[in-house]
């Protein structure tokens, strides 16, 4: 089964938050008005070419369960968890992950996939339940605790 990454608002609208507070920044710290309008214009293709670095990189995370494995594929990298390893599966709201390397998701609503020991990753497929399903059907011993703590 093929599953494709949620991708949630949320990733574009901070940069443009930041984009903007730099913007009105700039606008009031420059003395005259036309440099602060240059330097506004100038920022525009910075930020563009950085909201198209995220729709593409987001775009193009698949999460692929075949063969009792959970593949996670994605632009710049790739990674393969055994289903049997896995341990825990937990429904968490966090919108930054400060674990690099480790947050395969684009969702303020993701999941926690506990494998191995201690080892774990975050996911945010486009049709969660069917995945944990999908998941649970191959190895039933997954403790899955939902956004309601169900």
């Amino acid at each position: 089964m093929v599953f494709r990454c949620k991708v949630d608002k949320r990733q574009y609208t901070l940069p443009l938050i930041i984009w903007c507070i730099f913007d009105v920044t700039i606008l009031i710290v420059t003395p005259n008005i036309l440099w602060g309008i240059f330097i506004v214009l100038l920022s525009i293709v910075p930020i563009g070419i950085a909201l198209l670095f995220i729709k593409y990189f987001w775009g193009k995370v698949t999460y692929i369960i075949e063969d009792k494995e959970l593949r996670i594929i994605t632009s710049l990298k790739s990674m393969s968890i055994k289903i049997n390893n896995i341990k825990k599966i937990k429904c968490v709201k966090e919108f930054l992950i400060s674990h690099k390397g480790r947050d395969f998701s684009a969702s303020y609503i993701k999941l926690r996939i506990t494998y191995d020991r201690s080892s774990y990753i975050y996911v945010s497929p486009d049709n969660e339940e069917k995945f944990v399903n999908t998941l649970s059907a191959i190895n039933p011993n997954i403790e899955y605790r939902g956004e309601r703590g169900l």
